[in-house]
């Protein structure tokens, strides 16, 4: 009877867990999907030029919120879990506690900093000698200090969702995820209409408000996190009363020094996306102008790649490592109990997984990229050869995601530090001789697929020497996928250049070719993919033809 129970009580910790990260995963991917939808009717009001001041801060924000919570949220909804396992409720509620003020703290300091270091900052985003560059270089210092406002509030409640992860409860995270991205879009979009239709306003005071938002967003998130926190208050009270063990004293400087051995490392791969868009925002402005741009085309240029393409980009991205990372902690268990067969299988799946998703996407991108720069951003569609040349970079900013949550699972981790650096100085290095190379902005998209390719390149030597994982069975199934994208490519380029033959060069018009396009591509590619057994190899005998039969993709 003990272990019919055990084994209950195992299958129910299980489905929990599962039931948990779908939960996260799905309000991740709905947060995503809505900070791309107000993008549009966001850059119709503002122009590229606004969706530059806009950008520029957000990208500081972020490394500010990086370094203000050091992921310690992530680690402590580990060590949460880990010291309710032992029993010792009481040592994670002294965590928390702890924690909650240090991260007030930092929050504040921070907030402080983003603020008064904001014209510095401004001055190394907009290079001087334009006669727009005093305006610009005061329209950034505006915005930043609009976002700054928010770090007041997100590293704390960063570590509230941390702590109810940890008691296995993810429905505090996930809706206040959502409520804080509907709340922030909600008065952007408002307060910007309201800003440009009614008071005439410019465009730096117009990306001002929309940076401001995260803060009006912010409080909406810790709203809801505080009604859980009190609702859940007298359960939590009867868990510590419930606990028979006493805990050891544990100093907390041992508990931090713990922490932060897991959180750099998940601190550098969090961080890497807004560097390596500082690094653009820093340099294109100056390497455009060195060659006849001026500072407005510049920074429309930098709108167009960092903000722009990259958002459309993140689409398939976080559907790919969304499908995969879900599979790491499966991985972190295999490795842990020495099961190097079983973490070969995993470490395969996953990337076939990623793969499965991205080379697909990245040859619809290509081919769709005009239609879909003219649907999206109609005041700008001479930008569609920006997404054009950024479209691949989402296989490879999914493979960095995938591959360093791998090394998490093998508990290779702090590798990830290096190979980011690595290629964060290969994005730095190329990025102006690329832009002078192509005469325009998409070489630096260009050293961005450079720079992942460096810091992935890396840590895929790392596994291979810690797993000996042999990559020549991912190969072979990649190269399946790429045969049937190419085929679904032809297919898609067929039917559109029969399209655009007959159609008249309007936005109605691309907004068809693109719905055409993308659907005959899933139907031509998931077809393909179940008929010769792909979607069943890498997604499961769910999506078999014909189940039990065999298939050529084994």
């Amino acid at each position: 009877m003990a272990t019919v129970n055990k084994k209950q009580s195992t299958s129910s910790s299980n489905s929990g867990f599962v039931r948990g990260t779908m939960l996260l995963s799905g309000a991740s991917l709905i947060s995503r999907a809505l900070g791309l939808i107000y993008l549009f009717p966001f850059q119709f009001m503002v122009g590229a030029t606004g969706i530059m001041f806009y950008t520029y801060a957000y990208n500081y924000y972020a490394i500010m919120i990086g370094l203000a919570t050091a992921g310690i949220p992530v680690a402590v909804s580990k060590f949460v879990a880990k010291y309710n396992a032992l029993g010792e409720y009481d040592t994670s509620e002294r965590l928390y506690r702890s924690g909650l003020k240090i991260m007030s703290l930092t929050g504040i300091v921070s907030f402080i900093a983003l603020f008064l270091l904001a014209p510095y900052l401004a001055h190394r985003a907009i290079p001087g000698g334009d006669v727009n560059s005093d305006s610009y270089i005061d329209a950034v210092t505006m915005t930043i200090r609009g976002v700054s406002f928010a770090l007041l509030l997100i590293p704390p409640m960063s570590m509230t969702r941390g702590y109810f992860q940890g008691h296995q409860s993810m429905g505090p995270t996930a809706i206040s995820q959502i409520l804080e991205q509907i709340v922030r879009i909600v008065f952007l979009l408002a307060g910007v209409s309201i800003a440009i239709y009614i008071f005439d306003a410019d465009a730096a005071w117009a990306a001002t408000i929309a940076t401001f938002s995260a803060f009006i967003g912010a409080i909406g998130s810790v709203a809801i996190l505080v009604y859980y926190f009190r609702k859940r208050a007298p359960g939590l009270q009867e868990l510590r009363d419930s606990q028979t063990v006493q805990s050891p004293e544990r100093p907390l400087t041992d508990l931090y020094k713990e922490l932060l051995t897991y959180a750099i490392p998940i601190v550098m791969v969090g961080l890497s996306t807004p560097l390596y868009q500082v690094i653009d925002q820093n340099t294109m402005n100056a390497a455009l102008q060195s060659i006849g741009y001026t500072l407005e085309a510049a920074g429309n240029a930098t709108a167009y790649l960092i903000a722009d393409s990259h958002k459309i980009v993140l689409i398939p991205v976080s559907v790919a490592t969304g499908l995969s990372l879900s599979a790491t902690p499966l991985l972190t268990a295999s490795f842990t109990q020495g099961n190097m067969k079983k973490v070969k299988k995993q470490i395969s799946q996953i990337y076939q997984l990623a793969f499965f998703v991205t080379i697909p996407a990245v040859v619809g991108m290509i081919l769709l990229s005009q239609e879909t720069f003219h649907v999206l951003f109609p005041k700008d569609q001479e930008a569609w050869v920006y997404l054009l040349s950024y479209a691949p970079s989402a296989l490879f900013l999914a493979l960095y995601s995938v591959t360093a949550a791998v090394l998490q699972g093998i508990n290779r981790q702090y590798f990830t530090i290096i190979a980011t650096l690595a290629g964060l100085v290969t994005k730095y290095l190329l990025n102006a001789p690329l832009i002078h190379l192509t005469g325009d902005g998409t070489g630096a998209g260009y050293a961005t697929i450079l720079g992942y390719l460096v810091a992935t390149g890396l840590m895929f030597f790392r596994i291979t020497q810690t797993v000996d994982f042999p990559f020549s069975s991912v190969l072979r199934r990649t190269s399946l996928i790429t045969i049937i994208s190419a085929i679904m490519g032809i297919g898609v380029a067929l039917v559109k250049w029969g399209m655009v033959a007959f159609l008249p060069e309007t936005t109605l018009a691309s907004l068809a070719i693109l719905i055409v396009g993308a659907g005959l591509g899933i139907v031509i590619f998931a077809g393909l993919a179940i008929w010769t057994g792909l979607a069943e190899a890498v997604l499961g005998r769910k999506f078999s033809m014909k189940r039990g039969r065999g298939n050529a993709a084994r």
